[in-house]
């Protein structure tokens, strides 16, 4: 999908999905945008990394059933598109009786990346979602958990997770997670176009020489 394409099916989602006065925001910001974005990492390496009780409704997701949940929303949260709009396959969902109630997506170097540089053998988790009925039940720190021990598995030294400042909520299952705040970056857009360029993982400032995000 062209860049346009994605802003415009953005947009017409954001349109069904939104209030008038949240929908004039989000255009607003997408002329401009200057957030403060602090960055989390977690080194796979970490001894401390174990999943106690690992929760069954927490799995790594398929497509299929990615297209099913969607067909249960008149109007489909964009956060349910990314396999869409970036074209990336892998995500941790967390279902119960069948109903989806949060996603997480995972990016790799090669993905659509707009903030980190990501090296080989690291990874991203990136536009987590918990539907409204299903927060307050701590399901976004153990998703995370699940996915760190997914990415241990699989060879991965170093996971990241990006933030806006103000999103108190999400900031607090990240930390839940173990997860250690390295440092922040500006996102800015104009126009609806980044003007910053993604920042190299190694630079981060908050980077451990020699014990965690160095490699």
């Amino acid at each position: 999908m062209s860049k346009f394409a994605k802003a415009v099916a953005v947009l017409s989602n954001g349109y069904r999905t939104m209030t008038a006065r949240e929908f004039a925001g989000f255009l607003r910001l997408l002329l401009f945008r200057n957030d403060l974005i602090l960055v989390y990492g977690r080194s796979l390496d970490d001894p401390e990394l174990v999943q106690r009780r690992p929760d069954p409704r927490i799995r790594k997701g398929d497509l299929a059933e990615l297209v099913s949940a969607r067909r249960q929303h008149s109007a489909v949260p964009w956060e349910l598109k990314c396999d869409l709009y970036d074209g990336v396959r892998d995500f941790f969902v967390h279902t119960d009786d069948g109903v989806l109630g949060h996603i997480s997506w995972l990016y790799y170097r090669n993905d659509p990346n707009r903030i980190l540089r990501l090296d080989e053998a690291e990874c991203e988790i990136k536009f987590c979602l918990t539907l409204p009925e299903f927060r307050g039940k701590g399901i976004y720190p153990a998703a995370l958990q699940a996915i760190l021990q997914y990415l241990r598995e699989r060879g991965y030294r170093r996971c990241f997770i990006c933030v806006k400042a103000d999103n108190e909520p999400s900031i607090r299952g990240i930390e839940k997670a173990g997860f250690e705040r390295l440092g922040a970056v500006r996102l800015r857009k104009m126009l609806g176009l980044q003007v910053s360029a993604p920042k190299p993982t190694s630079q981060l400032t908050g980077a451990k020489e020699g014990q965690r995000w160095i490699a």
